[in-house]
């Protein structure tokens, strides 16, 4: 079907409802702007669903983060009336919730909700009663798969109850090489608590609609498949075989009409509703949600859907767009949007159609500060993932005149007109470099520059330790207003590479993170398996696909160290007894034969530089050399790439390095200490540089360095802040303290290498414009070598919590729990007894 185009922007841009003398409102760190609409009711981290109740009283929400609760709202104007926190330990697992929500039929003295917990294997069951309270039974009805390895247990998703409530279908939303690389509803006797069919699906099934009225109920049941892109229609009964309805990509909210005549399907990753007539499961129409001036780009990413009491109009949350469209039914028109908070999931609308119930995952906060704790008496503590708050917007539902003037204010909160404005002239670069590390943020490295706007009492890695980054900042440009997108690795590498993160990465990290479930599945591999290199679509990848993906499009050559390289311990076997995949390879096709395999992937046992050999030290536990040409560190692997290239003339235009052991080991005995290894890393970094600046190709060359996210550290402007370098002969020095972030360093090198931007969130990013038209900092760059004594510096078993830090595993990227080591770092760093950061009141960030 042909996507209705919405035909909005250029009537909206001229309307115009910002006040006379009102502060331009500070970014997100994602670089929009947020305006969010009427109350905001706190709800915990990540609310991923609602549910409205059968009496239309209350609202029931869920979480997919770290501090999660069923928290029930007032209908009437979207106050919290009772709130349950689910987040204990069970049999050695934290219990967790995760998207499911499904009320019963309507009852005299209240109601039963079914609510799906994730990585438990399990539905649980609770009682909502007639004042708002909610009591959990201790039932569970349990849709468990039976895999040996218990990592890869199930992850209930969406559920739906049959008519008469005796029925519960469960979306089993895990998938992987003990599957056969599927996933499967179960149907579940609501009464006796025993499965009483599981029928296979495509891929990571998520959400769960079934037919009870009309003549098809009871037989029928729809499952969206948010890798595959389709709908698959069940009937539990077994009397035909299920058939798949192609659909969006993504999809992940379905959406019943009264009379049950229509589905509607949201795809999160092709900004689609597609509209499916039930009586022969067609789809009708198609309706595109993203803006006309950015219709080729995505970045809307619809989520949750909520109808009008008289079907008039459907509201859709676009979660990349923090706003809520509004479409007109049956023509399919979209007439417009709501700001609401930042990332929204899901929407309620009141039996009266009066007010609109909006969960906003990230919540309304522009910036989240963690120099000092966070929350009611400081209960959140400081770490990125658990400091972040999301909210419920209750929205009184727009008139037509106001709808106009909110769509105007939302698409100026996503800065479309920038898209048009985008203008940097590229003075002669024809290579760009691009450095990714791990997991800092500014005041951690950079808080004791006095020139720039840092904070020294959080300052863990100060120039002693990092000299490079120190003297390149004030050598190039210290940027002390720049901000990673991401809160975690998770969608860290995904932002960096993608310059934004798909709806299940944004949905699973912090799930995944506060250790509920899920392995790390966001660099290419799916549950252990390298799935594109299987001809099977990978469920975390963004829509816009990665920049290298990009760079073939365009024609730009590139050369991959280290960016998604398979993982494969000695555990990671499929049911055939072989490997997944082996270890150290790229696991994406685009990437095969443009990696350099002896270059070694994420390892905290392996040396980014040189600085080991210069001063003859090396840890008990260090791995001394890797790949075919026995390289000491990632730094001489690279460089004797290099060399050849230097040799040869031909230099790739693009190139991606991974310098990760700036993330630590923590203080697990026998391996170089924190300070130790952000020193390695800070050289790795200088020797870099100094190669390149020494080279022909200086003169026609960017270096940029960034941090794939800032969760290992603190921030007294914003848990996002983060350090980047420019580097080149066309940079010069200066403190830069306009607002930028990751996607502004992605369309700076799009720009540089002539291509267009991927995605709505790269095509609006200020891009660094900060090249002069000649060449003014032409010099070559000496690589400053960090003393012996931090070089040599190794942990011993009486360290701060070596024992704990002995268990983690630092081979594979964030497979720690980051808060633990977060402690572990500020004490092993700051001193065994130094207070954490006390609490320090300032201004929030105001700079656009």
């Amino acid at each position: 079907m042909r996507p209705i185009s919405s035909g909005l922007v250029a009537g909206a841009l001229c309307i115009s409802i910002v006040a006379a003398g009102r502060q331009q409102p500070t970014p997100l760190s994602t670089g929009k702007l947020i305006t969010p609409q009427g109350r905001q009711t706190p709800v915990g981290s990540f609310p991923a669903n609602m549910a409205l109740s059968p009496d239309g009283r209350y609202v029931v929400v869920t979480n997919t983060g770290f501090r999660q609760f069923l928290s029930v709202l007032s209908a009437a104007d979207g106050s919290l009336v009772s709130q349950t926190e689910v987040g204990g330990a069970r049999a050695g697992q934290r219990q967790g919730l995760y998207y499911g929500l499904a009320f019963g039929p309507a009852e005299p003295d209240g109601a039963t909700l079914y609510a799906s917990r994730g990585g438990e294997e399990q539905v649980a069951v609770y009682r909502l009663d007639a004042s708002g309270r909610l009591t959990d039974t201790g039932r569970r009805l349990e849709s468990k798969l039976n895999v040996p390895d218990r990592r890869l247990r199930n992850v209930v998703a969406g559920i739906a109850l049959s008519g008469d409530g005796r029925r519960l279908f469960v979306a089993d939303n895990n998938t992987h090489a003990f599957t056969e690389m599927r996933g499967s509803v179960t149907e579940i006797d609501t009464e006796t608590g025993q499965q009483r069919a599981r029928v296979k699906l495509p891929g990571f099934p998520f959400a769960v609609a079934a037919l009870t009225r009309g003549p098809e109920a009871g037989g029928k049941v729809y499952v969206s498949s948010e890798r595959d892109g389709v709908l698959t229609v069940v009937d539990p009964g077994g009397a035909r075989k299920p058939r798949d309805v192609r659909v969006g990509s993504h999809p992940i909210g379905l959406l019943l009409d009264h009379e049950q005549a229509r589905l509607f399907v949201a795809n999160a990753a092709s900004d689609t509703v597609s509209i499916v007539r039930t009586s022969d499961d067609r789809v009708q129409a198609t309706v595109l949600l993203r803006p006309d001036d950015l219709r080729g780009l995505p970045g809307a990413t619809p989520t949750g859907l909520a109808l009008s009491p008289d079907e008039t109009r459907l509201y859709v949350t676009l979660a990349d767009m923090n706003a809520l469209a509004v479409v007109e039914l049956p023509a399919g028109k979209l007439l417009g949007y709501v700001p609401v908070g930042w990332y929204p999931t899901a929407v309620v609308v009141s039996p009266d159609g009066s007010r609109l119930f909006v969960a906003n995952a990230k919540g309304i906060a522009e910036r989240n500060p963690n120099a000092r704790a966070a929350g009611p008496d400081g209960r959140w503590g400081q770490y990125i993932e658990n400091i972040i708050e999301g909210t419920v917007s209750t929205v009184e539902t727009p008139s037509p005149e106001q709808l106009r003037a909110l769509t105007a204010r939302t698409i100026a909160n996503n800065r479309i007109a920038a898209a048009r404005a985008t203008r940097l002239r590229n003075p002669g670069i024809k290579h760009v470099i691009y450095v990714i590390k791990e997991n800092r943020t500014y005041d951690q490295v950079f808080g004791d520059m006095a020139q720039g706007n840092g904070d020294p009492s959080v300052c863990m890695f100060p120039r002693e330790v990092t000299p490079n980054q120190h003297a390149l900042a004030e050598r190039f440009g210290l940027f002390d207003n720049f901000y990673v997108c991401a809160e975690v690795s998770a969608d860290g590498w995904n932002w960096s590479t993608s310059g934004m993160a798909g709806e299940y990465t944004a949905r699973n990290a912090p799930y995944n993170y506060s250790g509920r479930g899920r392995v790390y599945d966001f660099e290419g591999q799916n549950n252990g398996s390298p799935v594109d290199l299987l001809g099977l679509p990978d469920v975390a990848t963004a829509p816009s696909g990665y920049i290298w993906d990009h760079c073939l499009k365009h024609r730009v050559s590139f050369r991959n160290y280290g960016f998604f390289l398979s993982s494969a311990g000695p555990g990671d076997k499929g049911p055939d007894g072989k490997p997944l995949a082996v270890d150290n390879t790229p696991n994406k096709r685009a990437l095969v034969g443009r990696t350099d395999s002896d270059f070694r992937q994420f390892d905290m046992s392996y040396a980014d530089s040189e600085a080991w050999l210069v001063h003859g030290v090396s840890a008990p536990r260090q791995m001394k050399a890797y790949g075919s040409h026995a390289a000491p560190s990632r730094f001489t692997e690279w460089k004797r790439e290099f060399d050849g290239y230097v040799r040869r003339g031909d230099l790739p235009r693009f190139v991606m390095v991974r310098l990760p052991r700036n993330h630590t080991a923590g203080t697990s005995p026998g391996q170089s200490s924190p300070r130790a290894m952000a020193a390695d890393n800070d050289y790795a970094v200088g020797q870099l540089v100094e190669a390149v600046s020494k080279s022909p190709f200086w003169r026609s060359t960017a270096i940029f360095v960034v941090e794939d996210d800032a969760q290992n550290g603190f921030d007294h402007v914003d848990a996002h802040r983060s350090c980047v370098l420019v580097i080149s002969p066309f940079v010069k020095a200066g403190v830069r303290s306009a607002f930028c972030n990751t996607d502004s360093v992605l369309r700076t090198m799009e720009v540089l290498l002539g291509m267009p931007p991927m995605n709505q969130y790269d095509a609006v990013a200020p891009p660094l414009d900060v090249f002069a038209d000649r060449p003014v900092n032409l010099g070559g760059y000496e690589a400053i070598v960090p003393a012996r004594s931090i070089i040599a510096e190794v942990n011993r078993p009486t360290a701060y919590r070596a024992r704990d830090s002995a268990r983690l595993n630092f081979r594979d990227p964030d497979s720690v729990p980051d808060e633990l080591l977060n402690d572990i770092l500020w004490h092993a760093v700051m001193g065994r007894r130094a207070p954490k950061p006390p609490i320090r009141y300032t201004l929030r960030s105001a700079r656009p």
